[in-house]
């Protein structure tokens, strides 16, 4: 499974961490205005109760009281307020408003007060005003407080109880006040209140998934606009071949850790291509000057080999230095070849090959060389199958396949040879029997001077150049070579040439 991009990982934790932010402070935002919502009720419950001080007069009309708050709050919202009266020493209901609920049983409800110590001292002060002194004033019954009458607020001598009860009709916000011998029992329907912290969570619900969605887009935004030097840096990273070491990255003045990042990169890359140019110049040098010493050696050694008695030992000794003489003009051969491919200086003499044709004489000189290992040659070969190419280089690559097919094959094996010409394409496929290149060799096939353990163990002559030449030579015409499968018993190789 593919990994996700690291700009799609800082969209998502952007948006994780924004839904943790907002979702905490939606919750706190919610429960502040459920408590605010609440209090607001307690106080109306409280302004209610004190405002109308008729109810604890002598002549104790409760009714008269329900049908201030009815007359109050109108005759839309006569069930939105219930009203209760208990005896505070024996808990004996004393008025109950017709709207109260029939599923809230009065008796399960918790009325007792405590004394407020505060109120309780103002009372007992003798030098007080008597304002806690209730009785009927001028004004009439429940018009006012105190032997003065006028109105005023009622003083209750208990610290008053809320509580919320649910019943089939809706929540209902109950609030206790009490005096010294009554408790009056005030309930708002909290319906509306209910309604609008819904609407509000609801509401919330909806903005979340899109302010969620604004910021994970701003993030990938944002993230891309911080991995675009890194895009920079992967595609010019992408370019630097051996052919083309000079590309460097262009500096950024946007980002100062960016920059910094992108310095040494170029500082690296114009070490790596010093570093290159010496090697593909030793190589190419190397090899060019011994070109030269080797040509005399192998024109004495030749020379001498004919002087020589046949079958001396001076014969015997000059034949196996003229085999390593001309094992050496190879090797050079190839190292010069690769050295050109390296610095892209490879020259083509490039002409309209029959590459049916070629092979057809490249596979009668295997079968004399196979001969020996009697190995059975299967061929395919569509016929005029036409590429551009030089001949000497391409018969160089084509003959390093074969060989490296006859050289790792068993006894009694065999050699598959496919050519086809598919999507304007030339493709050789080149296979054979064999032990097969072990899975911690094979992607080291292509590298020079390479070989695999089990090459070494059965002295298959090579230097472990062949592929390696065989590629370039197949790069440098814009094809391809690459192993296509290697298992025990088989191993084949593809050839991808443009027509």
């Amino acid at each position: 499974m593919k990994p996700p991009s690291f700009r799609l990982k800082i969209a998502l934790l952007s948006t994780i961490i924004s839904g943790v932010v907002l979702v905490g402070f939606g919750l706190a935002a919610y429960f502040m205005i459920c408590r605010q919502k609440i209090d607001s009720l307690d106080t109306e419950l409280r302004s209610i109760g004190a405002r109308h001080p008729g109810w604890i007069t002598n002549r104790r009309d409760f009714k008269r009281l329900d049908e201030a708050l009815a007359f109050i709050f109108g005759e839309d919202h006569r069930d939105q307020v219930i009203l209760m009266v208990k005896n505070a020493d024996d808990g004996d209901i004393l008025y109950t408003s017709p709207g109260w609920p029939q599923d809230s049983d009065p008796a399960t409800l918790d009325c007792t007060l405590a004394v407020d110590p505060k109120i309780s001292r103002v009372a007992s002060d003798p030098g007080g005003d008597g304002d806690l002194r209730i009785g009927r004033g001028r004004g009439g019954p429940g018009r006012g407080l105190g032997p003065g009458g006028g109105g005023g607020q009622v003083s209750f001598t208990k610290i008053p109880k809320f509580q919320t009860i649910s019943t089939e009709a809706g929540q209902w916000r109950l609030g206790m006040l009490g005096t010294a011998d009554t408790t009056l029992i005030i309930g708002l329907n909290s319906a509306q209140t209910r309604a609008e912290l819904d609407h509000l969570r609801n509401a919330f619900l909806v903005a979340l998934p899109l302010a969620l969605s604004l910021v994970g887009v701003g993030g990938w935004l944002v993230a891309g606009r911080a991995v675009r030097p890194m895009r920079v840096i992967a595609s010019t990273a992408e370019q630097v071949t051996a052919r083309g070491l000079s590309q460097r990255i262009p500096l950024s003045s946007e980002d100062t850790e960016i920059a910094r990042v992108i310095l040494v990169l170029n500082r690296m890359m114009d070490r790596l291509e010093n570093s290159f140019q010496q090697a593909t110049r030793f190589s190419a040098d190397a090899s060019h000057e011994l070109k030269t010493p080797l040509a005399i050696m192998q024109g004495e050694l030749e020379n001498a080999l004919q002087e020589a008695c046949p079958g001396s030992k001076e014969q015997q000794v000059f034949s196996g230095l003229l085999e390593e003489t001309q094992r050496l003009k190879t090797i050079t051969r190839g190292l010069l070849l690769l050295a050109s491919a390296d610095s892209g200086q490879l020259k083509l003499a490039e002409e309209i090959l029959d590459l049916t044709c070629m092979l057809e004489g490249i596979i009668e000189d295997m079968r004399v060389l196979a001969a020996e290992t009697r190995l059975d040659f299967e061929v395919k070969l569509a016929p005029q199958i036409h590429v551009r190419a030089d001949p000497v280089l391409l018969r160089t690559a084509l003959l390093n396949l074969f060989v490296n097919a006859v050289k790792y094959n068993e006894p009694g094996g065999k050699i598959l040879v496919d050519l086809e010409s598919r999507e304007n394409h030339a493709v050789l496929t080149i296979g054979n029997s064999g032990p097969g290149i072990p899975e911690a060799d094979q992607a080291l096939i292509f590298t020079r001077f390479h070989r695999v353990d089990t090459a070494r163990q059965r002295q298959v002559d090579g230097v472990g150049l062949g592929l390696s030449l065989a590629r370039e030579i197949a790069r440098a015409h814009g094809g391809e070579l690459e192993l296509q499968t290697s298992q025990s018993g088989w191993t084949s190789f593809v050839l991808r040439m443009k027509q």
